[in-house]
C-alpha cells in the first residue's frame, strides 16, 4: 500500500502534485516509467572576491544598487494571457479529463506515476467547488498495478478513499472552519498543483511570471507546442510557495484555457507533473459523474472508517 500524501494545513497535501490539482489542480494531479527532464535556468557562479569587494563599497552605492532592483516587467501577452484565464475561469462550470501525475524523488532516483480520472464541478446556484481525483493505477519504477486510490473534496470535506487496503480505508477530513470557504485547486493547497480559478492579481502577488517552454524529455514533450500557452511562475520571496517550490510551468490549451500540463520543481530537486488529456470543458453531468463526487461514509463492516472534523490549528 502507497502512503497517503495528505498533510495537514496550511500547506496541505504540498509533497504530493495537482490534481489535482490540476484541480490542480487536484490535480492533480499520476503515470508512465519513462525519464522526465526539463530545462532548468542557468545558475551561474557567484565570486567570492566579488562579494567582498561589492561589501566594502560606500553606503550610497549599496543604496543605489538597492534601488536598482526591482521586479521584472511583464510582457504585454503575459498581462492579456492571465486576464484571459481570469476571465475564462470566471465562465467555467467543470470539466472532466484523463489525469497522469508523476512524482520523481531526486535523491532515492524512485518515480512513481498514478493514472486516473479527473471530475471538476462549479455548482451553478451556490458556486460550491467540488472535485474527485480517481486514481486506478500506480506503476513504480516500471511496475504497474491497478492500484484503487480517490480523492474526492465536496466543497467542506475532503475523503481519501483506498480501496487497495485491508481493511478498506475511507477518510475524510473536515478542512474548511465554520463561515470560510477554501479552494481545491490553489497551488499548495490541493492535493496536487493543478491551479484554475486563480485571479490575475493573486497570481502576480506571489509570483514573478514568465514564459516558459515545453521539456524535451517526459510527460510533458508530448504536448504540441502550438497548441498550448506555457507559462512559468516563480515564486517571489516570503510566500509560502517560496519555501518548497523553485518554480512552476503550467501549459495552458488555447482552445478551452484550461491547464493541460504543470511541472513543478522543488528545492529538494524533486519534480512533479501532471498531464490532463481528453479534456472536456464545461460538460453536461449526468447521474454518474455525480455519483463519483460523492462521499457519503461507506458500510463501517467493510470499511475502516475514520472522521475528522475541522479544529484551529493551535
Amino acid at each position: 500500500m502507497v502512503e497517503s500524501e495528505i498533510l495537514p494545513m496550511p500547506l496541505l497535501f504540498s509533497k504530493c502534485v495537482m490534481l489535482l490539482a490540476l484541480l490542480g489542480c487536484s490535480v492533480f494531479n499520476a503515470f508512465c516509467a519513462m525519464e522526465t527532464t526539463t530545462s532548468e535556468p542557468e545558475i551561474l557562479p557567484v565570486n567570492s572576491t566579488t562579494l567582498v569587494r561589492q561589501e566594502t563599497q560606500p553606503e550610497v552605492k549599496r543604496q543605489e544598487v538597492a534601488e536598482e532592483i526591482s521586479e521584472p516587467e511583464i510582457p504585454r501577452e503575459i498581462e492579456a494571457l492571465l486576464d484571459r484565464l481570469e476571465a475564462r475561469s470566471a465562465e467555467l462550470s467543470g470539466f472532466v479529463a484523463k489525469i497522469t501525475y508523476e512524482k520523481y524523488d531526486d535523491l532515492l532516483g524512485r518515480r512513481e506515476i498514478r493514472s486516473g480520472e479527473l471530475l471538476y464541478r462549479v455548482n451553478s446556484e451556490t458556486a460550491n467547488k467540488t472535485f474527485a481525483i480517481l486514481f486506478d493505477k500506480l506503476i513504480i519504477n516500471r511496475r504497474q498495478s491497478n492500484h484503487l486510490q480517490h480523492f474526492i473534496f465536496d466543497g467542506r470535506w475532503l475523503a481519501e478513499i483506498d480501496h487497495e487496503s485491508t481493511p478498506k480505508q475511507f477518510i475524510k477530513r473536515e478542512l474548511v472552519a465554520p463561515g470560510e470557504t477554501f479552494d481545491p485547486l490553489k497551488l499548495g493547497e490541493g492535493p496536487i498543483p493543478l491551479p484554475i480559478g486563480q485571479s490575475k492579481s493573486d497570481v502576480l502577488a506571489r509570483f514573478n511570471v514568465a514564459k516558459a517552454s515545453l521539456p524535451e524529455l517526459g510527460l510533458l514533450s508530448r504536448l504540441d507546442p502550438e497548441s498550448v500557452n506555457p507559462l512559468r511562475l516563480v515564486p517571489k520571496e516570503h510566500t509560502p510557495e517560496a519555501q518548497e517550490f523553485s518554480w512552476i510551468d503550467i501549459f495552458y490549451d488555447r482552445k478551452t484555457d484550461l491547464p493541460v500540463g504543470i511541472l513543478v520543481l522543488q528545492h529538494n530537486q524533486n519534480r512533479k507533473t501532471v498531464l490532463l488529456r481528453e479534456v472536456k470543458r464545461d460538460p453536461e453531468f449526468d447521474e454518474d459523474m455525480l455519483a463519483k463526487l460523492d462521499i457519503t461514509d461507506p458500510d463501517p463492516g467493510e470499511w475502516k472508517i475514520d472522521i475528522q472534523p475541522w479544529h484551529p490549528r493551535p
